[in-house]
């Protein structure tokens, strides 16, 4: 029986694309368990955020369907928080937890013998919430991308005021909704990056307040009020633009 040998450069030249390929794997593996290395297990994340959408519906729980739908619009609502982020080792996945604040007024008008009376109507809230994280395995050392989505709780109250009289919240409400986010960082140092990131959240709660006196006070103007408890509900759609901070530890 013949036997075919191949030509002795076609040898090896597969024998030296073969240990190329054996170099290239062990020094991609390398690398990915060196990239996954540099990464901090933990994060803390200081951020500023914009809600650009809100609305405060007046009477959510009335019978009539015309009362019930009646609200008005918030454009801007500033805030501030602070996150704690763990990033599983070796892996693409985190988890965080987040407390925000946010705290907005609109001002308004009223005309009683012949004065303005200014009308201060908001809404303070503190949403708590848990987020997951994937980072797009694209993600190099400087830039970041990443989504993520979860729930939360958010403790909140409405700001009513006529001139210098506040009607207090007597019961704070207390919602539940669920976020989806995106983003993206850029690592300065070893310790520290930059993020932003765009988010939507589906924030509800329910606030009952009450004025205790039957006359709000405007300097040396009074202005009757009714001194029965009002319920009305806060509802945020728009989206939010969140900057912020990340110190790695």
């Amino acid at each position: 029986m013949n036997i075919v040998r191949p030509p002795a450069h076609r040898v090896a030249y597969a024998t030296s694309r073969a240990g190329l390929l054996v170099v290239a794997v062990i020094v991609c593996a390398f690398l990915s368990q060196a990239r996954a290395s540099d990464f901090k297990l933990f994060s803390i994340t200081l951020k500023g955020s914009l809600t650009t959408g809100s609305q405060i519906f007046l009477d959510p729980n009335s019978s009539d369907e015309f009362r019930r739908a009646q609200f008005f619009s918030i454009d801007k609502t500033w805030g501030y928080g602070v996150e704690v982020r763990y990033r599983f080792p070796e892996s693409d996945i985190a988890v965080a937890l987040s407390a925000d604040y946010l705290r907005t007024t609109q001002t308004s008008f009223i005309r009683l013998s012949n004065r303005q009376i200014p009308v201060d109507d908001g809404y303070r809230v503190i949403p708590v919430e848990m987020t997951g994280y994937f980072i797009i395995p694209f993600s190099g050392e400087v830039i970041g991308v990443y989504i993520g989505g979860g729930g939360g709780a958010y403790f909140g109250r409405r700001i009513y005021r006529i001139g210098n009289t506040e009607a207090p919240s007597i019961d704070q409400g207390v919602g539940y909704g669920i976020h989806v986010l995106s983003g993206v960082t850029y690592r300065l140092n070893a310790f520290v990056q930059l993020s932003a990131e765009m988010k939507f959240r589906d924030l509800q709660f329910n606030s009952v307040n009450q004025f205790s006196s039957p006359q709000a006070e405007y300097g040396s103007t009074f202005v009757q009020v009714s001194t029965q408890p009002f319920e009305s509900r806060v509802h945020t759609d728009g989206m939010i633009f969140q900057v912020g901070i990340v110190l790695e530890l």
